[in-house]
């Protein structure tokens, strides 16, 4: 298939977000806390985007994810609304793109799991072959990808696309269904089926033998005096060296006290001692020679251990290691360089979680309040849109650029906080083609890595989540965010994005939304 001059330009483009013409500026109304709930949706799930590497405009429709007895299979709907016959891409690069890839992923919010799609020999997704298909306006496609299967309790997910539609909630896990499309096959490439008729996409025939990703999702929360990693298996506390140690000493100070009380208890009702150890892990900023800073990190980390083995006695077993500077998770030198340093001092504390029991959960639910056990709610209905902006901001990014968030209200989804938002282009310039005027000092909080949601009572910061485990160079990680996907970058266009944190306790209504180079936004509802 020859590549167009336009569609070559298109696919240098590695962002996904939801495009929708806003012009205009000024603030938007003031936000208020709202205590309204979303009523359950019954409809089509259905939204409007434009497709990945300039595959053009696209209608969705959502309908189900069968669960088979040696995969899933989401099942979707996908129609040209337009007035040219076009093609649907749901590749996030040319790679992607000339492969075939459908970048869907599955979201259990409820489970704390992510599932990405099955892969065969080849490096095909096993599914639905949209590569070279002209899509007419007005025809429904029928399209399905196959995933891991999904554990019997999942009664309902998150479907996160690879456009600028991004997240269907509360879409319908069922137990059977057919394995293959149901509607007729499309007859070719090029014959226009009738508009208002429904075809399938032709299937692929795998190759070798088809595997997927299961991943866990890692929520992180911080605070003044230390950070909380956790997912469904293990936590990971963090604390600043900064509170427990006077500079360049490894002797805990007055204050430390308080603090390793704090996390002795939660270990206590959470660290599982049939999974040991628990590990102490000291680390450094990048001052100081190496060899003294793996020096320095190790006596902290012992005398961390030393306290809570005080503390939380023989019955578990500890491992001390000192790091140094080499893993850092804030990059030094920037325009927060004392933040990031500060945040690369730390301590950090992991173990396995034991199996959660109603004498742990009574436990947890007489935590302080920021550091209570958010639980997982039940997922969210499908929200077909997301309703009217609360709040408005303006910033300049280079000479002359100037952009505008415009903020809707957030909503729960099982465990998660969604933070939704749109970003318009006011011009004069072209938009950026990347996120990298959002992502903050560092890359390690994700497309969106500037921007938090703040707890306004405990001061405590949720972050993005994370799927999988930390890499130690920072460099694959993915988040549930809109990921790589199409950014529109024409003055005049609006782009949605979004970004999933921890839930904060059920007894919050409204929240600040830090959002980076925009400012700080107070009285978020959520809704």
């Amino acid at each position: 298939m020859r590549v167009q001059g336009a569609l070559a330009a298109a696919l240098v483009l590695p962002l996904a977000l939801v495009a929708a013409c806003d012009g205009g500026d000024g603030g938007g109304p003031a936000a208020t806390a709202g205590t309204e709930k979303t009523p359950a949706y019954t409809g089509p799930m259905v939204k409007e985007a434009w497709s990945a590497l300039g595959g053009g405009r696209s209608r969705i429709e959502v309908k189900e994810v069968g669960r088979l007895p040696d995969r899933s299979l989401l099942r979707f709907y996908l129609t040209n609304p337009g007035k040219e016959a076009t093609f649907f891409s749901f590749g996030t690069s040319v790679a992607g793109s000339a492969f075939g890839n459908l970048h869907f992923t599955l979201v259990d919010p409820v489970g704390h799991k992510a599932y990405t799609p099955l892969y065969d020999g080849g490096g095909l997704t096993v599914g639905s072959e949209t590569r070279w298909t002209s899509v007419h306006p007005g025809v429904r496609y029928e399209t399905v990808l196959a995933f891991p299967p999904l554990p019997e309790s999942v009664r309902r997910i998150t479907v996160i696309s690879p456009t600028t539609a991004g997240e269907f909630t509360g879409v319908p896990v069922v137990t059977g269904g057919p394995k293959l499309p149901a509607a007729p096959a499309v007859p070719d490439g090029l014959t226009a089926p009738g508009a208002g008729t429904t075809v399938s996409f032709p299937m692929r025939n795998p190759t070798g033998e088809t595997s997927g990703g299961t991943h866990d999702l890692y929520s992180l929360t911080e605070g003044e005096a230390k950070s909380t990693t956790s997912s469904s298996t293990e936590e990971t506390i963090g604390l600043r060296t900064d509170v427990l140690f006077a500079f360049d000493q490894a002797a805990l100070s007055a204050r430390a006290k308080a603090v390793l009380d704090e996390v002795a208890r939660e270990t206590r009702a959470k660290a599982d001692p049939a999974k040991p150890p628990i590990r102490i892990t000291g680390h450094t900023d990048s001052k100081g020679a190496d060899d003294y800073n793996v020096d320095l990190s190790r006596r902290r980390a012992d005398a961390v251990l030393e306290a809570l083995r005080a503390r939380l006695g023989p019955g578990y077993r500890y491992e001390a290691a000192g790091k140094g500077e080499t893993e850092p998770i804030a990059r030094e030198g920037g325009a927060n360089d004392a933040e990031a340093r500060g945040r690369n001092r730390r301590v950090e504390i992991s173990y396995k979680i034991k199996q959660r029991t109603a004498a742990t959960a009574a436990t947890t639910s007489r935590a302080p309040r920021d550091e209570r056990a958010t639980g997982a709610g039940a997922p969210a209905p499908f929200r077909p849109r997301d309703g009217a902006t609360v709040a408005s901001r303006t910033a300049s990014f280079g000479a002359g650029d100037r952009r505008r968030i415009d903020v809707k209200p957030f909503y729960r989804d099982g465990a998660y906080l969604v933070a939704v938002f749109d970003i318009a282009n006011l011009g004069p310039a072209a938009g950026p083609a990347s996120t990298a005027d959002y992502q903050g000092d560092h890359g390690s909080y994700g497309r969106f890595g500037a921007f938090s949601v703040l707890d306004p009572a405990s001061g405590t910061a949720y972050r993005a989540v994370r799927m999988g485990p930390q890499d130690p160079v920072n460099v694959n990680l993915a988040f549930v965010d809109p990921g790589w996907a199409v950014f529109r970058t024409e003055p005049g266009t609006s782009n949605r994005g979004f970004v999933y944190v921890p839930a904060p306790p059920p007894d919050v209504r409204s929240v600040t939304f830090d959002a980076g180079p925009f400012g700080r936004i107070p009285n978020v509802p959520i809704r």
